[in-house]
């Protein structure tokens, strides 16, 4: 996909997107992942961080109010409006920059201390370039932090089904393919929207390695992340296995059968980096 394509997506989306994320991130992102990036970065006072990614910024806000001295980017310049206006709204410091993660035109060599892609390397074609850019702008010793969805367990391509073993009944995640790299779209479920397709690439985690390695990184931290949301159970009547790929379910059965399988079965993943090249 284009450049000009990829920022069409999400700047047709920016306003709605910008207020489902809202000032702390949304559900995953505030429960189960930042957390996670946080204990991985350390103490960020005097800091000097990159987003990439940042989308309307909340996370590039979080770090500043926490002392760092953070630039954002964002391909989509709509969204670095709402972040721009919320900084002069509220000021942090923070500058925001409409770029292409892949191509960080005008930042500056070895200039970061951090650079931290939350949730969005997998929507950058170019995650290569991108890993490689983080690279060029981190002094050496920088940390390069990245969560994901978890390439093996959340793809997009995949679904819940039951799955017995030993007489009992399990949710099981259906994973067709894995180590193929591919491009496709998916569907975002958005307050507002009734439907929006965005492109999202699987790869593997060998695949986000190999990036790493290239681009002078050691991996020093690897985390698989269940989710902490509460299963909700509720009545509804069954329509095939749709019910699987809801949140709420309508026999405690099943709802017991999901909360192991949300304990069990990581939906996220954040690896940490550090520069060594």
């Amino acid at each position: 996909m284009s450049k000009k394509s990829l920022k069409a997506e999400w700047d047709k989306i920016a306003e709605q997107w910008h207020k489902e994320v809202g000032e702390e991130g949304i559900w995953h992102q505030k429960h189960d992942i930042d957390p996670v990036i946080f204990k991985l970065l350390g103490g960020v006072k005097g800091k000097k961080i990159l987003e990439i990614g940042a989308g309307n910024g909340y996370f590039s806000r979080l770090l500043a109010k926490k002392g760092a001295k953070v630039t954002a980017t964002d391909i989509a310049s709509k969204l670095i409006s709402f972040a721009q206006k919320e900084e002069k709204n509220n000021p942090l410091g923070i500058t925001y920059l409409a770029r292409n993660a892949a191509e960080l035109r005008g930042v500056k060599n070895k200039s970061f201390d951090a650079v931290i892609a939350n949730m969005c390397l997998m929507d950058i074609a170019d995650a290569e370039r991108a890993t490689k850019e983080a690279s060029r702008v981190l002094k050496k010793n920088g940390q390069f932090i990245f969560s994901v969805t978890h390439p093996a367990f959340s793809d997009f391509r995949q679904y819940w089904t039951i799955a017995k073993q030993k007489g009992k009944k399990y949710f099981a995640r259906v994973v067709p393919t894995y180590l193929s790299s591919s491009a496709e779209k998916f569907i975002f479920p958005i307050a507002g929207i009734k439907k929006f397709e965005a492109t999202q690439y699987h790869r593997s985690i060998d695949t986000y390695f190999t990036y790493l390695r290239k681009a002078g990184f050691l991996v020093s931290d690897f985390r698989e992340i269940a989710t902490k949301k509460p299963v909700v159970k509720a009545n509804f009547k069954r329509d095939g296995d749709t019910s699987l790929r809801r949140s709420k379910y309508s026999k405690t059965l099943e709802k017991k059968m999901k909360e192991l399988a949300g304990r069990e079965i990581p939906l996220f993943l954040v690896i940490g980096s550090v520069k060594v090249k």
